[in-house]
């Protein structure tokens, strides 16, 4: 059992030291929302007792298929697409389809500008097509909508791509718990072999009760880390089964290969690439940049409305009768087909000039706001991908330093047995020796999981959610 708890660690915690370069993130959702191809079904039907397995891709996947956010912020898109139909259809006039009748009592003025009691009766029925156009503000209104509609699709991008990389962080803290519980499964092993040792060495000799007691303390101490970090593993689990919209009664295991560190932006690449490859395919920025030409095109519309003519033009056709009104009116005397057209052009200067004046000023400050929350994506964006580079190459590093921690510790473990067997050292050398090894394997979890969550942050900036890495 030993040696097959001791194979198992060494396979989760990646001591062979090999890399897993991926190159192949492609997002798509699976074939069926709900299952993965590394595991049994994982949905609505299952024994809620039974362990799932499920791997990284497949998380990947299923966030990118069942996600909420990116439900909610593709509505959006859909609503900034029709607002943008909605400015086209400005250019087109409006058609009327309907009846009119009207009836009169009293005064009226007639055509030789006598003033009597008149009363009359109309009606009139037919299509009529009616167009106000103020060119400028319906051209510059349309560009606006589309840089509006441009910015929703980069902010879709990015909510997708931060939906797959919360996915990718929260599995690795699956895989940090399940190592650590492996680890911690492991000293509580070798604890009770001690107390096992030492329960037979106390059976002989009265005075090595000391001994045993320090043995079961330790015991008891690893059985306390053990339900911890199980207790970690079902959280975790319960965690990402949330936000994979995974029913959370059911336990998730991950798969042990994924706790290797994960190369998805090579070490060697300089930090000024790095930068320029991010600057230019972040969403975010991508984003700030649609919005500040929609403010542009704003400041536009109300420079050049004042000097643009507004056009109005319209026409009827259809048919048309009347006749005198109140008691002597009985029927309509005259009708028949009547056309009518009408068009004209006009300048508006909104409040004598002063409403224009006031649009043209907010609209500039609009447009400088825009550039400087651009400017302000620029420096973050560009800190957090130096802020990555740095941390992964330093991750990598003690990855490395606490392999060699790990080959040392397990060695002292083995001369302090060989020790402790021939009666040149005591129990508590032992017990540190033990305590030591788990501890270097859960550093080594620990700085594992910490350098594939960094790789992932890095290369969703990097990429800017593109989930194709280049051969660079």
């Amino acid at each position: 059992m030993r040696r097959l708890t001791l194979i198992c660690l060494l396979s989760i915690c990646g001591c062979s030291g090999r890399e897993a370069v991926r190159e192949d993130y492609v997002f798509k959702p699976l074939e069926k929302p709900g299952e993965s191809k590394a595991a049994p079904a994982v949905g609505a039907d299952l024994d809620s007792s039974t362990p799932r397995t499920l791997d990284l891709l497949s998380a990947m996947r299923l966030a990118g298929a069942e996600n909420l956010d990116i439900a909610i912020v593709e509505t959006r898109l859909e609503a900034r697409r029709a607002g943008t139909d909605a400015a086209f259809s400005k250019y087109f006039p409006d058609l009327r389809l309907g009846f009119t009748a009207l009836h009169h009592n009293g005064l009226r003025q007639a055509a030789d500008s006598q003033v009597a009691d008149q009363p009359m009766r109309s009606f009139g029925a037919g299509p009529a097509v009616s167009l106000n156009l103020d060119p400028v503000e319906a051209r510059f209104q349309h560009l606006r909508a589309l840089q509006i509609e441009d910015a929703a699709e980069h902010q879709a991008r990015r909510t997708k791509a931060e939906t797959v990389v919360h996915s990718a962080i929260l599995y690795l803290e699956l895989v940090r718990a399940s190592g650590l519980v492996v680890v911690a499964g492991e000293a509580v092993e070798r604890s009770q072999a001690q107390v096992k040792l030492q329960e037979g060495a106390a059976e002989l000799q009265a005075e090595l009760g000391v001994e045993l007691a320090r043995a079961r303390a330790e015991l008891s101490r690893d059985h306390e880390a053990l339900l911890a970090a199980s207790g970690g593993l079902r959280q975790a689990g319960i965690n990402l089964a949330t936000w994979l919209r995974l029913p959370p009664e059911v336990p998730l295991i991950p798969e042990a290969r994924d706790i290797e560190p994960l190369t998805l932006v090579r070490a060697e690449r300089e930090v000024a690439d790095l930068l320029d490859a991010a600057l230019a395919a972040s969403p975010d920025l991508a984003e700030m940049r649609a919005l500040g030409r929609a403010a542009e095109e704003m400041k536009n519309a109300a420079t050049w409305g004042p000097w643009t003519p507004d056009i109005f033009a319209a026409g009827s056709f259809g048919a048309y009768g009347g006749g005198p009104g109140g008691d002597s009116g009985s029927g309509f005397y005259e009708h028949g087909d009547r056309s009518d057209f009408a068009a004209g052009l006009s300048w508006t200067l909104r409040g004598m000039g002063l409403g224009d004046r006031a649009r043209v000023r907010r609209a500039r400050a609009e447009a400088l706001e825009a550039g400087l929350q651009a400017a302000r994506t620029r420096d973050l964006v560009s800190a957090e991908v130096v802020r990555g580079w740095t941390r992964s190459k330093n991750l990598l590093g003690r990855i490395e330093a606490t392999r060699k921690g790990i080959e040392a510790a397990e060695e002292t473990l083995k001369l302090v047995e060989a020790r402790f067997e021939a009666g040149d050292a005591i129990q508590l050398e032992v017990l540190e020796a033990i305590r030591a090894v788990a501890a270097a394997r859960a550093a080594l979890i620990d700085t594992t999981v910490s350098y594939n969550q960094t790789q992932h942050l890095l290369h969703y900036r990097v990429r800017g959610g593109s989930w194709r890495q280049s051969s660079r």
